[in-house]
């Protein structure tokens, strides 16, 4: 029995040992370090694809946002020919025949000042059979500039700077979710890798102590055939194997579905082996001591977790809304400007009388019209103010009022916000510190439960204790074991739940978004 104490004893120190599990045969086999899981969760996992894609189409949103502030060229042609009948003398003709062709531009564009203006640029050649046309044909030029600068209302706050705004504060909501993403995924790769982990250790004591029992059955067989053991302590003892091979089941199931959550994580779900991958994780949970402080650390998460960063952006969007608001609520004044040159050329036709035959043709041209337009001879202009004033409760007040109101609700939820991310920080601080200290009471009971199973046995192999005792002080062994297997994977998964309440996980495992 001394060679069974020793070979439970072996297997209940699992970290001081190699890997023991055999990945089965059928499918593939991974040999993976942490950082390296790491690496293909950060290149293939959904979540973190899915809000890439996000912020990809945000910034998209930013871009079309600040499109109304881009200069609109536009070009129309267009020709006309038409014959109609004449329905009095004063057409010219029995038959009026015209035809008219256009070629126009025009330049628009807004600023975020909310100075809005535009130029264009008109062209029309006519030409006509009517008797009362002094040009045929004839050219017909403009050139024109408008210009509007509100005074109150949409001064610097209109619509289209509302919409940028909106847009690049939702740009920067979506690159805090995508850092949150990030780091949360890294932190579920974290407790999926120590839990694959912690799983095959416990497969290692399920099958130590599963071995250990069937060679008390075999002992007790033995006793009993020479007459020093009652055939019931047989039966206790093939009870007890019964039971830990349910444990090794359990424990096997353990392993497929911890192994199935790291896959999902880090494997390409386009991979031909993607859930039947078998991963063998290559390190070990390191037991450290670490000291926290924790003032300095809520200090931190409050500055760095990207969920405040999120509901803080989400404010500057309600208070610009304020200002928005309270600037549509003023009068609309506007200053109103107007320039138009204009220019006429083409063959000029002098007739004899009214409308009678004509006599000289003085040669002109698109030329003449352009010489009139840009030598300014002919011009208008105006200069004006637009007044609009909503008399009584108007929309804008009744928005402005709600924009305050939406105001004080985000201070609120962010205040309960960082309470929530105080007392996360708190408890995981505690967490990590119980959990040291669980690793070594646990030790401490692992150390006890074997030296009382070797007592045990001794008195078992002097007739002095029962099969009953031996298996019960091999159970306790077992417990405290898996207690302690537990502890650690516990406190090498709470400092990773630390890292993320105070918002450095990344910094930790030196991952930098951009």
């Amino acid at each position: 029995m001394s060679k069974q104490i020793f070979l439970l004893t072996l297997a209940l120190a699992w970290f001081t040992c190699a890997p023991l599990w055999a990945a089965p045969q059928e499918g593939t086999e991974l040999e993976l370090a942490l950082k390296q899981a790491i690496e293909m969760a950060l290149e293939n996992n959904l979540d973190i694809v899915v809000a890439r894609i996000s912020t990809q189409a945000q910034e998209e949103n930013t871009f079309s946002a600040r499109g109304a502030f881009k200069p609109l060229l536009s070009a129309n042609f267009n020709n006309l020919d038409s014959r109609s009948p004449a329905n009095n003398q004063l057409i010219g003709a029995p038959t009026l025949a015209r035809t008219t062709t256009a070629y126009n531009f025009s330049w628009q564009q807004q600023f975020s000042l909310g100075t809005d203006y535009s130029i264009a640029f008109e062209n029309q050649r006519a030409s006509t059979n009517s008797a009362f046309s002094s040009f045929n044909p004839l050219y017909d030029t403009g050139l024109s500039a408008r210009v509007t600068q509100p005074l109150l209302k949409n001064l610097h706050l209109n619509a289209n700077q509302q919409r940028v705004i909106v847009a690049q504060n939702g740009e920067r909501v979506a690159r805090y979710q995508f850092e949150q993403q990030v780091m949360d995924t890294v932190r579920d790769v974290h407790n999926a890798y120590w839990d694959l982990v912690g799983s095959m250790r416990a497969l290692e004591v399920a099958q130590r102590s599963l071995e250990l029992a069937q060679e008390l059955v075999e002992n007790n067989r033995v006793q009993v055939e020479v007459g020093t053991m009652a055939p019931l302590d047989v039966l206790e003892a093939e009870a007890e194997v019964a039971a830990r091979e349910e444990a090794l089941l359990l424990a096997q199931e353990a392993i497929e579905r911890t192994g199935d959550t790291l896959n999902r994580l880090i494997n390409d779900p386009e991979s031909e082996h993607f859930w039947d991958m078998k991963i063998r994780p290559l390190d070990e949970p390191a037991v450290t001591a670490v000291e926290i402080d924790l003032e300095a650390s809520v200090r931190t998460a409050l500055q760095r977790r990207p969920e405040l960063g999120q509901s803080r952006t989400d404010l500057d969007t309600r208070h610009y809304n304020v200002r928005y608001t309270r600037n549509q609520v003023r009068p609309q004044i506007d200053l109103v400007g107007s320039l138009l040159f204009s220019g006429l050329g083409g063959n000029r036709i002098e007739r004899e009388g009214f409308a009678g035959a004509i006599i000289d043709e003085i040669p002109g041209g698109y030329t003449d019209a352009l010489d009139q337009l840009f030598g300014a001879t002919f011009r208008d202009w105006t200069l004006g103010i637009n007044v609009v004033y909503p008399v009584g409760y108007s929309t804008e007040v009744a928005a402005h009022a709600q924009a305050q109101v939406e105001v004080r609700g985000q201070r609120a939820a962010i205040r309960s916000q960082e309470l929530v991310i105080i007392q996360e920080v708190r408890d995981t601080a505690r967490s990590v510190e119980t959990n040291r200290k669980r690793i070594d009471v646990t030790r401490v009971a692992r150390e006890l439960s074997q030296r009382r199973l070797e007592a045990e046995q001794r008195k078992f192999d002097l007739g002095m204790s029962t099969s009953f005792m031996v298996v019960q002080a091999q159970r306790d062994l077992v417990q405290a074991a898996v207690n302690e297997l537990v502890a650690t994977i516990d406190y090498t998964k709470g400092l990773v739940a630390f890292e993320r309440a105070r918002g450095t996980l990344l910094d930790r495992d030196n991952i930098t978004v951009q």
